[in-house]
């Protein structure tokens, strides 16, 4: 697996942000109702929070349902990473590339995550909310440090272009560090790879439990994606699609890119 820090000085920052509750209490969706982001068997609230360029399939195993957004960015540069064997320092996040690829065009693309330790206290809080700032990273339904206390919060974020240019995010979420996703749980959403075109919906991110095996991407076309899980911390070229276990993340990762002429149509797990 292939882990970086950015360290980054973020002059824009124009996220527009959609906010999908997977609840037992709370279900969004259109007739029939259904859960937002559902894979598998029910499972506790969790947050997703999903910006893309046009319109976004956000889905899990039992349904999708197709929502918009905005985005925006700009440059960054990446420093390395710290030592998984040393306590993460709150203030800075774990980054791991979740996959690359390159276009025939000539256009090259990322997706990667950083991961933000969980606060101790609502100091550690308040200076992580800071520190996040300083990313262009901002979580939501948070007003003070103290709302950080115990939970991890990430942000997937894609970059496009001829040359590697700030990451937008693109799907961000805060939970207590000790929730996980389980069995044959997942949730995925699918965007445009161009940031600047409105479909097809090619581009899927999705997270799964660590557990699981595979997961096969599904396209519209017929054909589909396997991927297979890259145990943490092996070193796995980042252009091969695959479940990745990022660094401080309770969960695992996929990226998949439908081929050209196609789209997204569903994600299913694999577990033992």
């Amino acid at each position: 697996m292939s882990a970086d820090r950015e360290n980054h000085d973020m002059t824009q920052h124009d996220i527009a942000l959609l906010l999908a509750d997977a609840a037992d209490e709370v279900e969004i969706g259109i007739a029939p109702t259904q859960a937002l982001i559902r894979g598998g068997r029910r499972r506790k609230a969790r947050r997703w929070a999903v910006a893309a360029a046009a319109a976004l399939v956000v889905a899990g195993s039992t349904g999708a349902l197709a929502v918009t957004g905005l985005s925006g960015g700009d440059g960054q540069q990446v420093a390395a990473p710290p030592s998984p064997s040393v306590v993460q320092d709150v203030g800075r996040p774990y980054r791991t590339t979740l996959g690359t690829g390159r276009e025939p065009d000539g256009n090259y693309w990322w997706v990667y995550i950083d991961v933000w330790a969980a606060p101790r206290d609502a100091a550690e809080g308040a200076a992580q909310l800071a520190a996040m700032g300083e990313y262009g990273e901002a979580p939501i339904d948070v007003t003070e440090g103290s709302d950080l206390v115990g939970k991890i919060s990430y942000f997937v974020l894609r970059s496009y272009g001829a040359a590697k240019s700030q990451g937008t995010v693109k799907i961000q979420g805060t939970a207590p560090a000790s929730e996980a996703l389980s069995g044959n749980d997942n949730e995925s959403g699918a965007m445009p790879l161009d940031p600047d075109s409105n479909g097809p919906n090619r581009l899927v991110i999705g997270s799964v439990a660590k557990t699981a095996q595979a997961v096969t991407c599904r396209w519209k076309d017929g054909t589909t994606t396997k991927l297979d899980r890259v145990p943490a911390r092996t070193d796995v070229s980042v252009d091969r699609p695959a479940i990745r276990t990022p660094e401080g993340s309770p969960n695992a990762w996929f990226v998949c890119l439908a081929p050209q002429g196609t789209e997204f149509a569903s994600a299913e797990v694999t577990v033992p």
